[in-house]
């Protein structure tokens, strides 16, 4: 054939080999009979269907569909073949996506889910969520746990018994050798009483060299008997010396306050069973014991401190409630507290349909305040006050309670103002992680000259302010002639000397240089070759050295520590030595609200009762769930 020139050569025309069916090297291809191609699908009766004419299509390179026929319709069939999942006589099976998908996840759940990591998964979900250990053997659960696990068996009680008291000796000998590198620590200590049964309560606390702040449980234990003094300090020491923490405690620090809190109030309202449970006036136990000298010379003790956070909340719960009562505005203030009162406690008990208008007409989420927290009972009733006259109105006939009189409302909006800056401070001194004993000083002092501004211009509070002032210095006089508690604020940067009149700066400048020539600057690389060194470096006279200059060096690093501006504590790492100082004084905690936190779980009181724990494995579950963020807790 001749072609023209310049012109390209015809394709030919390509011959494509066409691939055969899936079906046609299926191992089940013996249930069905193939009828006939459509396009890019198949179609197929089923011979097991018969009589009925059941016909079925599929995709030419996949039998998932006539597989899901199979399963559905005929599954003693599909059950017969041991090798359904495996190749195919024909040496391959093709498959959709869906099909190698699941084959995937059922893979990967058989090799993740080991026996071993189930046992740890199911001890973690106790412990963590502190459950009943009679879990493990209620039916329903273990057949939840086999079948999420694939035939895998949930672990016996006497197992977790056991696995629990080996993951209670480990994390507490990771937390004694954790210990044992800490300088400074702080306790705190409570009694808890509840079902009859009391515990004795106590959490540490220390500051790593970056300052972030750690927290560990030490004990939860039952304590017997009578609430003696000298009890209570013979569990202190048998607790101290159980991790060999006595000389390193700065302080210990307790409540001062018996207030009571109802169980009902932190569950929910399906809960049949009611427990009544308080914390104990700790603090007044140990100073109110009468014990000779010789009890006291039989035990080492660190200093006792009353929980800041309490004291201030007793400030303005009785002080306050008792300046108000002896006052001009108290049946003002009877007559408006008592409607507030009504409010919430409709509020509590009422519908979900009243409940949404509340909100509707608020528009925000209504707060029924905890009655034992002044800051509590303060928040709701400046919630209220923020609501328009009208908005409060429709709430009060929404709720069938009597209407706010003018003369009412003007005292409580001045209330809520008068007494924002005790709630803020309240506040500040319960913190744990960011909190140190070197704020309460400063908190105070603020607090104080705010309600001083507030004087001349309330109505109705200018006598309570008095007498709160009064209640403040006479109740934190310990605090303020504290000299630990003056050299924890001043080595805080956001306070320095700056809190402090002029004519008193002095001395505690001096005290500050006494702490920090205590300590000795230790450098980066020390060169460890005896004979090697410069002479210098053995003798200890002439500027820049150690020895009788080290108190130059120190009041040196305190003149520029105290010169400077910077409000952060990263600026502490620019004086290591005043960062000691700051280490040692602010370890202590102003308050006493972590140990109250180990007996509680996401808002919840935890009692042994509800929870059908002994005491000792109260105990273990307790501090395990507390430890968990800074020693391990599952055995693998």
């Amino acid at each position: 054939m001749d072609y023209v020139i310049g012109l390209q050569k015809p394709a030919e025309p390509r011959i494509e080999m066409e691939r055969p069916p899936a079906f046609d090297h299926w191992m089940f291809k013996h249930h069905f009979t193939f009828k006939e191609t459509r396009g890019r699908n198949i179609t197929v009766q089923c011979n097991l269907c018969l009589p009925k004419v059941n016909i079925l299509s599929t995709a030419r390179d996949s039998t998932s569909n006539l597989k899901k026929h199979l399963e559905r319709k005929h599954a003693e069939h599909y059950r017969k073949s041991p090798s359904r999942d495996g190749p195919s006589d024909s040496g391959h099976e093709v498959e959709g996506p869906s099909e190698k998908k699941h084959a995937k996840m059922d893979h990967a759940i058989n090799n993740y889910t080991t026996q071993s990591k189930l046992n740890a998964l199911v001890f973690n979900f106790i412990v963590e969520d502190v459950q009943p250990i009679s879990i493990l053997e209620q039916p329903g659960f273990r057949k939840l746990i086999e079948v999420l696990s694939r035939g895998k068996k949930v672990m016996s009680r006497k197992t977790f018994d056991c696995r629990l008291e080996a993951a209670y000796d480990k994390m507490k000998e990771e937390l004694k050798k954790k210990l044992d590198t800490v300088q400074s620590l702080c306790t705190t200590a409570d009694i808890w009483t509840v079902n009859n049964r009391s515990y004795f309560g106590m959490t540490c606390h220390w500051l790593e060299d970056n300052l972030e702040r750690r927290s560990a449980a030490l004990a939860c234990t039952r304590i017997y008997g009578r609430h003696a003094c000298e009890t209570v300090i013979a569990k202190i020491q048998e607790i101290h010396s159980s991790y060999n923490i006595e000389s390193k405690i700065r302080a210990t620090v307790t409540n001062n306050v018996s207030h009571f809190v109802k169980a009902k109030e932190f569950s929910s309202e399906d809960d049949c069973e009611v427990d009544e449970s308080h914390f104990e006036d700790l603090g007044s136990i140990l100073s109110e014991g009468e014990m000779g000298e010789d009890f006291f010379l039989s035990y080492f003790l660190p200093p006792h401190q009353r929980c800041a956070a309490q004291t201030l909340n007793l400030i303005a719960s009785k002080d306050l409630a008792d300046a108000i009562s002896n006052g001009p505005t108290h049946k003002v203030h009877d007559s408006s507290t008592a409607k507030c009162a009504a409010i919430w406690h409709k509020a509590r008990g009422c519908s979900t349909v009243v409940a949404d208008a509340m909100e509707s007409i608020a528009n925000m989420q209504f707060t029924v305040p905890c009655m034992n927290q002044w800051s509590s009972k303060y928040f709701a009733v400046h919630k209220l006050m923020s609501l328009t006259d009208t908005q409060l109105t429709e709430l009060t006939d929404l709720l069938d309670v009597p209407n706010f009189m003018p003369e009412e409302i003007a005292y409580l909006k001045e209330y809520a103002d008068v007494f924002k800056a005790v709630a803020v401070a309240f506040d500040l001194l319960q913190g744990e992680e960011n909190c140190f004993i070197g704020i309460v000083i400063p908190t105070l002092l603020t607090l104080k000259r705010k309600l001083q501004e507030k004087v001349a211009k309330t109505r109705f509070f200018s006598e309570v302010i008095d007498q709160i002032i009064k209640a403040i210095d006479s109740r934190f006089k310990q605090v303020f002639d504290s000299p630990d508690a003056r050299l924890a604020t001043t080595t805080m940067p956001q306070f320095r000397l700056w809190w402090l009149p002029e004519g008193e700066r002095e001395v505690l400048r001096v005290q500050l240089v006494t702490e920090v020539s205590q300590f000795v600057l230790v450098p980066e690389t020390a060169n460890t070759n005896v004979g090697s060194g410069n002479e210098d470096e053995f003798f200890s006279y002439g500027p820049g050295s150690s020895g009788r200059d080290g108190n130059r060096g120190a009041a040196e690093e305190v003149r520029m520590y105290l010169e400077g501006t910077n409000k952060d504590l990263k600026c502490l790492d620019e004086f290591p030595r005043v960062k000691k100082v700051f280490i040692k004084f602010n370890t202590t905690l102003p308050s006493s609200a972590p140990v109250e936190r180990l007996f509680s779980h996401e808002g919840n009181i935890i009692t042994p009762k509800r929870n059908q724990l002994a005491d000792e494995h109260f105990e273990r579950v307790l501090l395990l769930r507390y430890n968990s963020k800074i020693c391990s807790m599952a055995l693998e």
